[in-house]
């Protein structure tokens, strides 16, 4: 009877043990899975252990944040003493199973929102529609939760949380080349200068290697936008070379005063400008409105050459 005794005492010390590396053995990594927690009767930890699935289980078309502060809020809520029925809290007998409670339940929120986030960011990179309101919110809650001590460094998922970066460099470094492009103008008129055609051109070689690389990235290269914008970009420097020579011909329009004769003026405006609008070409940016753009060009040149053959010496 006697050796019975201790065997039962031997058991009961190994679960008590094994309960308490349990509790403690959980860590603060944030991203091993949930924290196995011991059975409970608490009908708080129980609800917020039901919240934190429902969590788990929502859509992922479908951010929710907002559950998630709410679960941490109630987290905290409980954990706080409510005299005199709760001293010590309403997760725990005393203050220590409060306290450890409050960890284990905490982890398991953070490790399951961690997940269903992920999830969540990665359905939005998988479709064609990068709506901006949802990069946004990415971009935002990627960095939060990295920077939470519940995260272990160079776990699995902090490293989805690096490759959600490396996705959005990427598409902001293709967002602003498009931007770029859009915005290119060139504006030096002097008659001796040119608009820079291998500028042009080089801008169009790196709008198609992107597209040839698929915008070396698997998940970027799913955003229509991204294509859309690179495939307009002969468009978009065809516009800025033809705005160029709109802007020039209208500099020195006006101003066949200046010169001693018709013969004069010819040679050194009209001829070079005439010049300078027939090296538009489709070689470069197979354009569709190459001639009317440059027949609207050279009418508005010509008339310039008009006032200039009526008040200058032949």
């Amino acid at each position: 009877m006697k050796a019975l005794k201790i065997s039962i005492a031997v058991v009961a010390g190994v679960a008590i043990a094994v309960i308490v590396i349990i509790l403690f053995d959980g860590g603060c990594g944030g991203d091993e899975g949930v924290a196995p927690t011991p059975p409970t009767t608490n009908r708080f930890i129980e609800r917020i252990e039901k919240e934190i699935a429902a969590l788990g289980n929502s859509p992922d078309g479908i951010f929710c944040q907002a559950l998630y502060k709410e679960i941490a809020y109630l987290i905290d809520d409980y954990a706080k003493p409510v005299p005199p029925t709760y001293p010590y809290g309403r997760l725990g007998e005393n203050q220590s199973e409060n306290d450890q409670w409050k960890a284990i339940l905490s982890k398991n929120l953070y490790s399951a929102y961690a997940d269903k986030f992920i999830r969540q960011a990665f359905y939005v990179f998988s479709n064609s529609d990068w709506k901006t309101a949802d990069l946004t919110f990415i971009r935002s809650e990627y960095q939060t939760l990295q920077k939470s001590n519940l995260l272990e460094k160079n776990s699995p998922v902090d490293q989805k949380f690096t490759e959600i970066k490396n996705i959005l460099s990427k598409y902001d470094e293709i967002v602003k080349f498009i931007a770029d492009c859009k915005k290119y103008a060139y504006t030096v008129y002097d008659m001796s200068s040119r608009f820079p055609t291998q500028e042009a051109r080089d801008r169009i070689s790196r709008a198609a290697a992107y597209r040839n690389s698929h915008l070396a990235n698997e998940y970027v290269d799913n955003c229509k936008r991204l294509h859309d914008g690179l495939s307009e970009t002969p468009q978009v420097m065809f516009k800025a070379h033809v705005k160029y020579l709109e802007n020039k011909i209208k500099k020195w329009s006006g101003l066949y005063s200046n010169f001693n004769s018709q013969g004069e003026y010819e040679d050194i405006l009209y001829k070079p400008l005439k010049s300078e609008i027939s090296t538009l070409n489709n070689s470069m940016y197979n354009a569709s409105n190459l001639n009317s753009e440059q027949n609207r060009l050279t009418r508005s040149l010509d008339a310039d050459r008009t006032n200039a053959f009526r008040n200058l010496k032949r």
